[in-house]
């Protein structure tokens, strides 16, 4: 796996620093937070209540299928950690493994080494390219792809 443009890896404490500025950056971004929220409900909506409730009664009845789906799911399931609280919990192998997809993502859309050499710049760059849905979107499949792993 190559860094971006190829440079060698960084030693732990930039990728901890990156790490660190990458969570701050999904924690208080508004643009990752409403990627998320519609990932979230579109899942929501392509539950089995939303298709059986759709399916016997039309429209109507996929809303309130859906509605019904989400409740019982909710009361079903375990106690669990939110994205960002279990990316705040990866390994050292897989936060290394994160920091590079994002830097890959960052690179392909125009960011330089240079521009993410610092903890400021970092943050920055990250900022600044989130604008754009597509890296947004492959931002968030980066981590996503990270808590499979």
């Amino acid at each position: 796996d190559d860094y971006p443009a190829a440079d060698p890896m960084p030693d732990i404490d930039v990728v901890e620093i990156q790490h660190k500025e990458l969570v701050d950056f999904l924690s208080t971004s508004r643009e990752m937070r409403e990627t998320a929220k519609s990932s979230f409900k579109q899942a929501a909506f392509a539950g089995g209540g939303a298709l059986a409730g759709g399916f016997l009664l039309g429209p109507i009845g996929g809303m309130v299928g859906g509605i019904c789906g989400s409740i019982i799911g909710f009361l079903q399931s375990d106690n669990y950690d939110g994205a960002l609280v279990a990316i705040c919990k990866l390994e050292e192998p897989q936060k290394k493994a994160l920091i590079t997809r994002v830097g890959q993502v960052l690179v392909a859309a125009g960011a330089t080494a240079v521009t993410m050499d610092s903890p400021n710049a970092f943050r920055g760059t990250l900022i600044s390219f989130a604008s754009q849905q597509t890296v947004r979107e492959e931002l968030w499949n980066a981590c996503v792809q990270s808590l499979q792993s």
